[in-house]
């Protein structure tokens, strides 16, 4: 068993692009792997499941204790595990290092390969370099040059040997295949295989300029992690009802695994295109998505619209955040700026927002039990959303950056907001809705 994290300078490094390719080249190898991102983002390990064909998960510090994080490596670890790491390296929460990359690496004591973007630069990137080795404490093994001068790379080499750390080769600097595609529900299966096709590109381009066979002996340089075992209790059997289509595509694979392991049956559906929900389910989970963007067939399908209705007002136990939340809505003003009938499950519209800044990480309080948290629970959660709704609800206090406000709508069959869920948070969340799910 082995295990990397590759960190970059700052975003839009091309860490991610660089990070596929070499686990893109990794798997052309025969070599089983797992993909891992740092943070919240649901775009990445989608990208890395639907076209590396490997199965990825998310870590994150902020919402995950340490213990968790250890346990999910372990649990899902394979004979190389790779970590995508998040914004620049030691960039974490409110100028801290939570939350952070370099947080990241040293819980899991994982060696890292940091990726330096050179686009215009060249002595000045070693300084960068020096910058990153000294500023704090770090597990940086390797560097990767990106878009480097190939002229100067003998030089480059020579700093490597100075800071006593591994030069892995360089990139001469390729489109981002990632950045421009991650959205994959935005795409058609055609687009999808010459995604694919790119990024095969990318794996044999990388192999010529960067030392794969350093990398693999890297990733086994990392130390066994001890970790201790999370209690996922069995609950029984029971049905639960998982939106799945274009329209509501963000779901944390482990979300699904953790009810899947409770007992759970998980039967998915189409909102857009099924006439109504599966027969015989106990439960409902309508995750985050873009119904704002398939609005218009979302609102065509009123019977589904009336099933969903029917079923959150009848009390079936109801999970629905994010893109889900608005789904639950009279209605939503699309895309388009054209008003759109939605469920009505709960009154109001959602409507875009100006300006955007409803993202970031939040920390959410109950003042009354409800189906996932009991009176007085907190659980730290993530928000990102360009919508607002004229009925946000009021069950859960809020807190974010030193400000607070009201938001959600809980009752004992019912959570329903704009912030997402991991049950990683707290499994007690999943296990209270298994609960209410089977009556």
């Amino acid at each position: 068993m082995g295990r990397i994290l590759i960190a970059g300078t700052n975003s839009s490094c091309g860490k991610t692009t660089i990070t596929c390719a070499i686990m893109q080249a990794l798997k052309n190898r025969g070599i089983d792997l797992t993909g891992f991102k740092c943070g919240p983002d649901y775009l990445d390990p989608s990208f890395i499941n639907d076209v590396i064909g490997v199965r990825a998960y998310n870590l994150d510090s902020f919402m995950m204790s340490e213990d968790t994080i250890k346990y999910l490596l372990s649990e899902h670890e394979s004979e190389v595990s790779v970590i995508d790491g998040v914004k620049g390296y030691y960039d974490g929460y409110m100028f801290t290092d939570k939350a952070s990359t370099s947080e990241m690496a040293l819980i899991t004591k994982t060696p890292t390969i940091l990726v330096v973007d050179c686009k215009n630069m060249e002595a000045s990137a070693a300084a960068i370099l020096y910058g990153f080795i000294r500023y704090s404490k770090n597990t940086i093994k390797g560097v990767i040059f990106n878009r480097l001068n190939p002229l100067i790379y003998d030089g480059m080499k020579k700093v490597c040997e100075e800071l006593n750390i591994k030069c892995l080769g360089y990139v001469p600097g390729f489109k981002s295949v990632v950045s421009e595609n991650k959205n994959l529900s935005l795409v058609t299966e055609l687009e999808i295989n010459e995604i694919k096709n790119k990024m095969m590109g990318l794996a044999k381009a990388v192999e010529k300029t960067v030392d794969i066979d350093q990398i693999i002996e890297i990733a086994k340089s990392a130390k066994p992690i001890k970790a201790k075992r999370i209690d996922i209790p069995y609950v029984g059997r029971t049905k639960i009802a998982v939106a799945c289509d274009k329209a509501f595509c963000l779901n944390y694979a482990d979300n699904i695994e953790i009810l899947e392991r409770m007992g759970a049956e998980i039967v998915k559906f189409s909102p857009m295109q099924d006439e109504k929900l599966p027969e015989d389910v106990n439960g409902l989970f309508i995750s985050g998505g873009y119904p704002e963007m398939f609005a218009s067939a979302l609102a065509k399908n009123k019977s589904m619209l009336d099933s969903v209705r029917d079923a959150v007002r009848g009390g079936m136990p109801a999970i629905a955040e994010s893109g889900g939340f608005m789904y639950l809505h009279e209605s939503i003003l699309d895309i388009t700026g054209v008003s759109q009938r939605m469920a009505g499950a709960i009154d109001g519209e959602c409507t875009r927002m100006q300006p955007f800044n409803n993202y970031g990480y939040v920390e959410m309080t109950a003042d009354e039990s409800n189906l996932l948290l009991k009176k007085g629970e907190a659980i730290k959660t993530y928000e990102f959303h360009r919508y607002e709704s004229s009925n946000p609800g009021s069950a859960l206090r809020v807190r974010k950056n030193g400000e607070e406000w009201r938001h959600i709508h809980a009752t004992d069959t019912l959570y329903a907001g704009f912030p997402h869920l991991n049950f990683y948070s707290n499994v007690k969340m999943a296990e209270r809705f298994m609960k209410a799910c089977l009556g």
